[in-house]
């Protein structure tokens, strides 16, 4: 029975430690209902970081790749029904000849918009705010029903060691949900 107790205490503060850990990254979504299906911007403050700086200016590219889905609540979590789901890819890198950055655009592997940025906020800016994503649902949406928006974001390559890349059950990645109910 002994040797039980502390087993307990130091999965509940690995437990602790990784919810504490997740809770500072953040994303900001805004779901907006348009016509039949739902347009999403989102930002993610916590994305930038010295890591990825460092990746950028090293001259490999740097991929932000978001997953975008329109969901519908279930009962149980795992059974919550996807109506609509889009991959949204930002990459930069820096041009060591020309000493600006090429930042492109993709959503579904299509290349949608590509230029050439100056500075370094720019480029910041462009990996972590997304604007006006339109999402179509299969089926249409209910009239006050409830529904959420999820995103997922990856980055690569990735340069530093967290506690999600030792725990089995974790992914280095920032995740944010933000539930809506569809007016029209």
């Amino acid at each position: 029975m002994r040797v039980r107790l502390p087993l307990v205490f130091v999965t509940a503060a690995v437990l602790v430690a990784t919810v504490t850990l997740s809770a500072g990254e953040d994303i900001r979504i805004t779901p907006i209902p348009s016509g039949t299906g739902v347009l999403v911007s989102f930002a993610v403050r916590d994305a930038w970081t010295l890591g990825t700086r460092e990746v950028l200016q090293s001259g490999l590219m740097l991929r932000f790749e978001y997953e975008v889905e329109l969901k519908r609540p279930a009962p149980l979590w795992f059974f919550d029904s996807v109506l609509a789901r889009v991959r949204i890819t930002s990459r930069a890198q820096f041009d060591t000849l020309g000493g600006g950055y090429k930042v492109s655009r993709m959503r579904e592997g299509h290349v949608v918009k590509s230029e050439q940025v100056r500075q370094e906020t720019e480029v910041r800016d462009w990996l972590t705010n997304i604007e006006r994503v339109a999402l179509d649902p299969v089926t249409p949406l209910e009239i006050n029903a409830e529904y959420y928006v999820h995103v997922r974001l990856t980055t690569s390559p990735r340069r530093s060691i967290s506690l999600w890349s030792i725990l089995p059950f974790g992914k280095e990645e920032i995740t944010g949900r933000e539930p809506f109910t569809y007016i029209k």
